[in-house]
């Protein structure tokens, strides 16, 4: 049970920067649509990882790559629900 609570922090801790990687990708590149899941999945993925090896736990290094999956689900999925709500208010 003390892993399931750390990896929901982390990936709580994450979801931010997961996001923020994803608006400047969206802002300064022309990636759109389908890519911008892939991006945000693969943002979490290395912001996990790179979370693990800094505070030293690379022998927990799958939690954290976990944590990051999640944090990179999450901040996609919020991404999806905003972005059709915003340009639906602009028009």
């Amino acid at each position: 049970m003390n892993e399931t609570y750390q990896v929901l922090t982390i990936a709580l801790a994450l979801a931010p920067f997961v996001s923020g990687i994803t608006a400047l990708f969206k802002h300064y590149t022309t990636a759109e649509g389908k890519l911008l899941p892939v991006i945000t999945v693969v943002a979490g993925l290395v912001f996990g990882i790179v979370w693990a090896m800094v505070f030293g736990h690379v022998a927990e290094l799958p939690v954290y790559a976990l944590a990051g999956l999640i944090s990179g689900l999450s901040a996609g999925g919020f991404y999806n629900l905003v972005e059709p709500t915003k340009n639906k208010g602009d028009k």
